[in-house]
């Protein structure tokens, strides 16, 4: 009887006090808990409360130690699983592994072929050698990953220039924008080395337009070891655009390098084609 009574006194002590005490108490009034009274017990102490459904704080409710029993281990863990949940321990993984491996993996990219180091800049592949023109006749080069050393010495296998025949001559337009090339002179070429590169595909891209304002031309383009082929129309408004023609038939990692060259040219309508930039890519 003793036992009984007691447990009526604690339920009724702290039934009002669920806001200075820690015991949880839902939205109606409801103490959720379970209390396990021990019939047979004679004493005080015969109530045993689940810290892991009622944390009490038994300073706050003043009650007896010997009426109930908390049992600090059990809430101590059960603080511990709350603050180490599943969601926290996955978004720790993801951010020193996962993010980690996946964030290195985007930035190393892809693997640049043996010799070759600058991402083509008008499609996919590698850039060999990149010109443009801009106030004189002869190329300005932006990239010369062939492998050659550069020279403009007389006889050089490795150049870049503008070749004029007879009384041809070679004159900056568009305020040295680009040089007007034609069907057999002028014309721009390039003389290089793919010696010990490794590809499959190579892409010729040349910015250019038609260089009169009656009509339209084609880009001619040659190798003097697997011959020409073409690509056009290009157009005889204002705009230099880029055009890609399809080198892989034209260009093998084991050509001669004394003999490794390409010379474009205008080719049919207007006979006068003006570059401003070429760029050689291989993948």
């Amino acid at each position: 009887m003793r036992s009984f009574t007691t447990v009526i006194a604690v339920l009724a002590l702290c039934a009002g006090c669920n806001e200075r005490s820690g015991i949880d108490v839902d939205a109606g009034g409801r103490v959720d808990a379970r209390i396990a009274i021990d019939a047979s017990a004679s004493d005080a102490g015969a109530i045993d409360i689940d810290a892991g459904v009622i944390d009490v704080d038994a300073s706050t409710v003043g009650v007896d130690a010997n009426v109930i029993d908390v049992d600090a281990s059990t809430s101590d863990d059960a603080g511990s699983e709350s603050d180490a949940s599943p969601g926290d321990d996955a978004g720790e993984e993801l951010d020193a592994g996962s993010m980690a491996d996946a964030g290195s993996s985007i930035d190393a990219g892809p693997t640049p072929p043996p010799g070759l180091s600058v991402p083509c800049s008008n499609g996919p592949g590698w850039t060999v050698f990149r010109l443009h023109f801009d106030g004189s006749s002869s190329p300005r080069i932006d990239v010369w990953d062939a492998s050659c050393s550069y020279s403009l010495a007389p006889g050089s296998a490795c150049e870049a220039r503008v070749v004029a025949f007879g009384t041809g001559t070679v004159e900056p337009v568009m305020s040295g924008y680009a040089v007007a090339l034609g069907t057999s002179s002028p014309y721009l070429r390039v003389r290089y080395s793919v010696d010990g590169l490794s590809f499959t595909r190579a892409t010729l891209w040349v910015q250019a337009r038609s260089y009169a304002t009656s009509s339209s031309t084609n880009i001619r383009a040659w190798s003097p070891l697997h011959g020409e082929t073409t690509r056009g129309p290009v157009d005889n408004d204002w705009t230099y655009d880029w055009y890609d023609v399809d080198w892989t038939d034209y260009l093998t990692p084991s050509d001669q390098p004394s003999l490794t060259a390409i010379q474009i040219y205008a080719h049919s309508g207007s006979g006068s084609l003006a570059v401003h930039a070429a760029e050689l890519c291989v993948q």
